[in-house]
């Protein structure tokens, strides 16, 4: 989800709205959950734009755009959510979604035809969208909701599971060794800290992490990576003050097996982890202006100065953009993506080519790129929409 420094400003493709408490714990029936004892510490202002929009499938409620992807056997799953619709709509109340309820969708699109396919149906009725979503190798997209719990489809049978037990406010999601799961709970109910939630592939709760607390903010979790050659969780955080002051971030390293906080980067700001399952990681880091990817051979990721530097924008819009997602793709190349639609493609020879997307200043904001060839695309938070370039 989107962040900002300022309420004005978008960033991040995580959650810095810091509605810790809004709605979550209040299961699949939200009603009567209202914000009265919400912690709004901080309002995102943002429409996802519908200019050139088709008309929208019987599937896919009003205002739902398309959020974070990920890529298998040629077709790019992605997330569907009216989450900043419903926010605009409502004068930037983050509440806001759980006011209505529609089906649950994850769409997909075709990488070799171009072409977007019928959605899957997740649900019948929800108050939240699909959010991150995850390809597994066992054939299932395992995805998050928020405001509802987070769950699998199934693209060969259409079933669907919901992951009751495991509650709501589930924000992001990675894949573990052994087909397990690892999410971040962003916040939950009553303003307590995020924390990583380790899950097995139905969904069963193994473990819950909390982050450490600061006195005076709220710690909220968003990106999580999983370096399997130390046996490490990366997680990135929004730190947010209780007196509505300016929010602040760092990384945090955290052991699985125990949950224990092994070390806290505050300065760079890492605004995304990505590991291989072997271990080798690519970490998106901002040092001032100065946006780097680096590249970790497996054991050797400490903190901010492992690994090679590839530079990627050596003058980057610090408040203005971010670096929504990395990806690596089957044929070694990694992807980064920022919202703004600048993507990064990074070769095993470590040669960068970089591309911009279409978008008008006022319209929408990307979420996850994949290089499928000679050709980009990208999940486009601007209508449920993909749109793909040449790599130049």
């Amino acid at each position: 989800m989107p962040k900002c420094s300022e309420s004005r400003r978008l960033g991040s493709r995580n959650a810095s709205w810091a509605a810790i408490s809004v709605g979550i714990g209040c299961g699949r029936r939200a009603a009567g959950c209202g914000t009265g004892a919400a912690i709004l510490l901080t309002l995102l202002a943002l429409a996802c734009a519908r200019s050139g929009r088709p008309e929208l499938d019987a599937t896919e409620p009003a205002g739902t755009c398309a959020w974070f992807g990920d890529a298998r056997d040629g077709i790019l799953y992605f997330g569907e959510s009216a989450f900043w619709h419903a926010m605009h709509q409502a004068g930037g109340d983050p509440a806001a979604d759980i006011a209505t309820q529609g089906p649950q969708v994850v769409g997909r699109f075709d990488l070799a035809s171009e072409a977007m396919l019928p959605p899957i149906l997740a649900g019948e009725s929800a108050h939240s969208g699909t959010w991150d979503v995850l390809a597994h190798p066992n054939g299932r997209v395992y995805f998050t909701s928020f405001y509802d719990p987070a769950g699998w489809v199934d693209p060969r049978t259409g079933a669907a599971r919901h992951f009751d037990a495991a509650g709501t406010g589930l924000n992001e999601i990675a894949l573990l060794p052994e087909g397990r799961l690892i999410a971040t709970r962003y916040g939950a109910s009553g303003g307590a800290d995020g924390s990583i939630v380790v899950l097995d592939p139905d969904g069963r709760v193994e473990a819950e992490h909390r982050l450490t607390p600061e006195p005076g903010f709220a710690v909220a979790a968003k990106s999580v990576a999983y370096d399997a050659s130390r046996g490490i969780v990366w997680v990135n955080t929004d730190v947010i003050p209780h007196d509505g002051g300016p929010t602040r971030h760092d990384a945090r390293l955290i052991e699985l097996a125990s949950g224990r906080e092994i070390a806290r980067f505050s300065e760079p700001e890492l605004h995304f982890p990505r590991f291989a399952a072997d271990g080798r990681g690519w970490l998106a880091w901002l040092d001032g202006r100065r946006l780097s990817l680096r590249v970790t051979e497996p054991g050797t990721a400490l903190g901010p100065a492992s690994g090679r530097e590839i530079l990627l924008d050596d003058d980057f819009p610090r408040g203005l953009d971010f670096v929504q997602d990395v990806r690596d793709q089957p044929d070694g190349r990694v992807v980064a993506t920022r919202w703004s639609g600048i993507v990064h493609v990074l070769s095993e020879d470590d040669r960068v080519q970089t591309v911009r997307l279409p978008r008008a200043e006022t319209e929408g904001f990307y979420y996850t790129a994949v290089a499928v060839g000679d050709r980009v695309c990208a999940s486009y938070c601007a209508g449920v929409t993909v749109t793909c370039v040449s790599l130049e």
